[in-house]
């Protein structure tokens, strides 16, 4: 007895022989064996293969299910089947269908050598019980690859149905959310739709989306796209955001075997809600599959992460332990907001990533592009840039270079338009910029070529000095004596600074010129900090002294630091009025400093 809303069919596979005499005598017969139908009426399809998140009254499970291979090499064979209630108690479709299957002649002479694929199309996932019987299934048929596809996930929020799903991928069997692509196809090929094209119900790519994304989280495997709006609602870089409590991350990895591209993987990671005792961020989902799905010694691997949300101190800590493990891995992590920044051990974290060699950077905009292109569902739309996505990618640079003690790579137009402009009263300007240049020369030979810009950091910034600020010459100095100076090499290094410096900071540059002779130092600087003081005035004195060329910023070095160290989009400098005359003033005034010597 069939129900009324499937087309009835002769048995799949070429079999028109009856039950009793299709298989031998000595087999046992399951009871109630069913043939499959050959196909679903288009109504009943579009009822119980509906995407919908809450469905109501879909109690019955269908499998359109698809094999390769099984009867002949080239054969592929499709039917379609259902739960049986009669006689009672009930069997659920799949155990129809492994019942079926196991007493077909063909699977009794399957090549152990071989691949067989088998798929399901299938209108729930699998309860508990069903699971387990087709996991116990592939373990006793190692040579069939299963592939199960699903609209919906059946209680997918019970913690025994989700481990369900976890020992059947455990299995070998591939799980998947059914995508629109995919119900298409079942139109296509196990409806009887009387040659009507498939109609995309609302919602379908947009619920897909949502169950694709709990199914991966079950699995703890990667999501292999996001939606748009989950992208526009979770990556935006905006300054206050604490609300957003959810983290991903897209990645890349680069396998590469003696310096070739080898294999290359992306998807998307989100962190897990209560998996499966306590919550898993995003970082230990991808450490976990990473080290179980591709991780070989022989094997060097470039991984990039683009995160909504910067490493805590934990996960920072776990993916530094990980990286010092794993010689042959490399990190570039860019964010698009940094978590809780001003907090000293989320810092911290965020210094213990550096220190181990990760390349840690803020998404710029044209980062956030990429990953629309690369990592978003789009279909075919354009990125949109949102309002202020360039500024706060500035402020938030600028944040992390505090943290990280590391120079920016550049300035954004309206930083230095506000720092730098050579104004005769500038008391309220308390940040000092410098723009900088290094220049290492061997045998009189340009060897290598840096460029940066160092603010001065405040005390609550720096996990190493929590009492006393960093000034930006303490910073250079610091990084430029641990990344960039050998004995062996001669150093021409260029400063354009936005004050001039304190007579402290003025002191530790000429101990570090009496250190380092191997390095001279030219400093051009836009006004001069409390020029009138004694004190500041003999700190110039030291600097000039000390064989370092001290001289006011020019009109020219102004458009010069615009073109070098401003990311300034092909806009040409403005020239502020008065640029001119207040450089012959200060110039003036830094000739009077140096000529006078103080006792």
């Amino acid at each position: 007895m069939r129900s009324r809303h499937s087309r009835k069919a002769e048995p799949v596979l070429g079999t028109s022989i009856s039950r009793e005499a299709a298989w031998p005598e000595d087999d046992t017969m399951e009871p109630w064996l069913s043939n499959p139908m050959e196909k679903l009426y288009a109504d009943y399809f579009y009822f119980h293969f509906t995407n919908r998140l809450t469905p109501q009254g879909r109690n019955g499970c269908y499998i359109c299910y698809e094999m390769e291979g099984i009867r002949s090499p080239t054969s592929v064979d499709r039917g379609v089947f259902e739960n049986e209630f009669y006689p009672k108690p009930r069997v659920h479709t799949e155990v129809c269908f492994l019942n079926w299957f196991t007493k077909l002649p063909w699977a009794k002479t399957l090549d152990p050598g071989k691949k067989y694929t088998i798929t399901w199309y299938m209108s729930w996932s699998p309860c508990v019980d069903c699971a387990e019987q087709v996991a116990e299934f592939l373990k006793k048929h190692n040579c069939v690859r299963l592939r199960i596809k699903f609209p919906r996930l059946y209680h997918g929020n019970k913690p025994k149905y989700q481990q369900g799903l976890r020992n059947l991928d455990a299995a070998g069997a591939e799980l998947a959310v059914m995508c629109p692509e995919d119900f298409k196809y079942c139109w296509d090929n196990f409806v009887d739709n009387l040659g009507w094209s498939f109609w995309y119900w609302k919602g379908i790519r947009w619920n897909y989306h949502v169950l694709d994304e709990k199914l991966r989280e079950i699995l703890c495997n990667p999501m292999s796209s996001l939606s748009p709006r989950t992208y526009n609602f979770h990556f935006p870089n905006l300054p206050f955001a604490s609300e957003w409590n959810n983290t991903y991350i897209c990645f890349q990895v680069e396998e590469r075997k003696n310096s070739s591209p080898k294999t290359y993987y992306k998807g998307v990671f989100r962190n897990q809600q209560g998996y499966p005792e306590e919550p898993l961020h995003a970082e230990q989902c991808f450490l976990s599959w990473f080290d179980d799905k591709c991780l070989s010694p022989p094997v060097d691997y470039n991984v990039t992460w683009y995160m909504s949300w910067s490493p805590c101190l934990e996960c920072a800590e776990e993916v530094v332990s990980f990286l010092e493990e794993h010689e042959n891995v490399s990190l570039t992590i860019s964010i698009s907001r940094l978590y809780n920044c001003d907090d000293e051990d989320e810092q911290h974290g965020l210094q213990l990533l550096h220190e181990a060699g990760a390349q840690v950077a803020m998404m710029s905009p044209e980062d956030f592009k990429y990953c629309w292109d690369t990592f978003v569902d789009n279909l075919g739309w354009s990125f949109w840039y949102w309002k202020g996505i360039r500024r706060n990618y500035y402020a938030l640079d600028e944040k992390l270079r505090e943290i990280l003690c590391n120079p920016m790579s550049s300035l954004s137009p309206r930083t230095y338009n506000f720092h730098f402009p050579n104004l005769p009263f500038a008391s309220g300007w308390n940040n000092t910029y410098i723009c900088f240049q290094v220049e290492e020369r061997k045998n009189n030979c340009l060897k290598s070529y840096y460029k940066g810009v160092f603010r001065n950091q405040p005390s609550h910034l720096q996990q190493g000095y929590p009492e006393e600020p960093l000034h930006a010459e303490q910073c250079f100095l610091s990084w430029f004596d641990d990344k960039c100076l050998s004995p062996r090499v001669d150093y021409n290094v260029t400063w354009y600074m936005s004050w001039s410096p304190c007579l402290e900071c003025a002191e530790e540059v000429v101990s570090f010129l009496e250190e380092h002779e191997n390095v001279s130092l030219t400093i051009s600087f836009s006004r001069l900090y409390n020029c009138d003081d004694e004190d500041q005035q003999r700190g110039l004195q030291l600097l000039h002294e000390a064989g370092a060329q001290v001289a006011m910023m020019c009109p020219e070095d102004f458009e010069y630091c615009w073109d070098s160290f401003v990311d300034n989009r092909g806009r040409s400098f403005w020239y502020w009025h008065g640029i001119c005359w207040n450089y012959h003033v200060l110039d003036e005034k830094l000739r009077e400093i140096l000529r006078f010597r103080l006792p």
